[in-house]
């Protein structure tokens, strides 16, 4: 028995070095949302340690449920319709990894069958079985024993002929047979594919002895054009990383998306609850007014008119009244819709929100907030990934120009025999080892196909890099828009809160002059009718400022640091 002897031809390499790969231009690692936010940022505590979500048994106290800005957030992010689905996207996200990573798992194949051949054999081999004279064994020497060994040979020929006749007389050869094999192969990431694989066979016939064979091989197949490198197939497991790293862009921007509104719908809510207040005053100055007005015609000083003028601007102020309260519903059935709050009948729950519509100024530099946006914005990130996978897949239609060659070979062994014993006999003996190495090519003549790829591949590479110009464009437009809607807002705050304190004055006037008969009714209504007005526009002027600072925030995409809201999408890139 002889050692194992492997051919020196297989001292050839069988994993190429990964080829040298141009640094791509953007990885979920150069898109990541930054982990520490930058200066100018306060980031804010955690969500959780400043408020508590809206309870179960909110609903059962039948009163109005307080709520904080902060609390209406926790409830959004915890109980949200749309966040439920969104949810998920980065967990479906996640799966293209591993299936893009099961290219290079090592698999096994096998199989295993039997069966039975039964067959008639020509009409010249059965004539020919018992065909011929018989020797004769007259002589001496050696000529006695080989004609004696012709002699025994014919008679085996004869009782196999006379074993192969069936009933009717009909020389049929009989074969069953039982053969499997096993294979273990792997494709790695520099384009070489290796399997070990195992046969065995045993075959039982009627007309010859049995038969019993037995294999091993191991070989590779190692592409030296096509498909070779790490850098060309480790495309698609990128491409996934991209994927699943655009997924929790995706869920950051749905968060965000609904931190905006929840923050809007809050706000809404409180403008409408003031604007109520604001009603009910404007509905008591009219019945003062009206109640003057009724005193001044009880003693003379005043006409039918004047009163009737009174009743009218009453049930107008009546009206806008129950507008204003209609509006408090209205605002309530929004935030609820956003909140979700987990209760049996959540739509007639009263929400009485807690934080005072005050503004206080925040400095703002459209500059910095661009800067912000190209950092934290979820959609252009996307948009990166997106043109990152475009490169990806430029690189490889073009490697896909390039002809089929490949290095070949293997090495085994093969054992047969007579008996069982015979599968395994010979399998270590380097008596019976077999290899093969060699080149395979194979290129189309025209390379249609491929070229139709490449072109394709370049095009929508431009049409990504288009697309993330034309992103940043949009949201760079976006931020100096809500930049300067912060401005326009915080100057209308000064400018309506004099009005207001100029029009309570005015009213004041207007009243003591209509008192001594200087000014007529209808010029006390309408400098009324001026202050509500200018109160209306004092506190949407506040609350409206509120709003422009949360979108502006909301257009850098930093409104989730600033209101303390942590994504584990976010943690797990930093």
């Amino acid at each position: 028995m002889r050692s194992f002897r492997f051919p020196a031809v297989f001292c050839i390499p069988m994993v190429l070095a990964a080829c040298a790969s141009q640094p791509l231009r953007w990885t979920p690692e150069t898109v990541a949302t930054p982990g520490t936010p930058p200066a100018g940022i306060e980031k804010a505590a955690p969500l959780r340690e400043r408020a508590e979500a809206v309870r179960p048994d909110a609903a059962e106290q039948d009163k109005p449920v307080p709520l904080s800005r902060d609390a209406a957030l926790l409830t959004a992010l915890l109980q949200n319709r749309s966040l439920e689905v969104a949810r998920l996207g980065p967990q479906i996200g996640d799966t293209y990894i591993p299936e893009a990573r099961a290219a290079f798992d090592p698999s096994i194949s096998a199989s295993i069958s039997t069966g039975r051949d039964r067959r008639l054999l020509s009409s010249t081999g059965s004539s020919t079985l018992g065909s011929g004279s018989t020797p004769s064994i007259i002589g001496t020497g050696a000529g006695q024993l080989a004609a004696l060994q012709a002699t025994i040979g014919a008679l085996e020929q004869m009782l196999a002929a006379a074993k192969a006749l069936d009933e009717s007389g009909r020389p049929v050869q009989d074969t069953k047979d039982t053969q499997g094999d096993i294979t273990v192969q792997e494709y790695l990431p520099t384009g070489a594919q290796v399997y070990l694989r195992g046969a065995a066979s045993a075959t039982d016939t009627n007309m010859t002895a049995n038969d019993y064979q037995g294999s091993w091989s191991v070989g590779f197949n190692q592409s030296l054009l096509r498909g070779a490198g790490a850098r060309v197939n480790l495309i698609s497991l990128k491409q996934a990383g991209n994927r699943a790293a655009q997924s929790r862009h995706a869920f950051r921007g749905a968060v965000l998306e609904t931190t905006h509104q929840v923050e809007l719908a809050y706000w809404n809510l409180v403008l409408a609850y003031e604007v109520f207040k604001i009603r009910e005053f404007a509905l008591t100055l009219a019945e003062e007014q009206l109640k003057r007005d009724e005193d001044r015609l009880a003693v003379g000083k005043a006409i039918e008119g004047d009163v009737m003028a009174s009743r009218a601007e009453r049930a107008t102020r009546t009206a806008d009244l129950y507008d204003a309260r209609a509006g408090v519903r209205n605002q309530t059935i929004a935030l609820i819709h956003l909140l979700n709050p987990d209760l049996a009948d959540p739509w007639n729950l009263t929400l009485e929100p807690t934080n005072p519509p005050e503004a206080a100024q925040a400095p703002v530099s459209p500059d910095e907030s661009v800067d912000l946006a190209r950092k934290y914005r979820p959609e252009l990130a996307e948009a990166r990934l997106d043109l990152a996978n475009a490169d990806l897949e430029t690189t490889r239609a073009k490697n896909g120009l390039l002809p089929q060659l490949d290095v070949v070979g293997s090495y085994g062994r093969m054992s047969r025999d007579e008996s069982k014993s015979g599968i395994t006999k010979y399998l270590d003996d380097g008596d019976f080892e077999n290899y093969r190495i060699g080149l395979e090519f194979q290129t189309p003549i025209f390379r249609r196909a491929e070229e139709a790829r490449h072109k394709r591949a370049r095009l929508l590479q431009t049409q990504a890099e288009r697309t993330v110009a034309s992103v940043e464009q949009a949201i760079e437009a976006e931020v100096r828009q809500a930049a300067v809607e912060v401005e326009k807002q915080w100057e209308r705050i000064g400018a309506t809160h004099e009005a207001v304190e100029s029009r309570t004055e005015q009213l004041r006037v207007a009243q003591g002059r209509n008192e001594v008969g200087k000014t007529t009714n209808l010029d006390v209504l309408i400098v009324q009718r001026d202050l509500v007005q200018s109160k209306l526009d004092d506190v949407t002027a506040r609350i409206e400022y509120v709003e422009a600072l949360t979108s502006l925030y909301a257009a850098e995409g930093t409104l989730l640091e600033r209101r303390g809201i942590a994504l584990e999408s976010d943690e797990d890139e930093s």
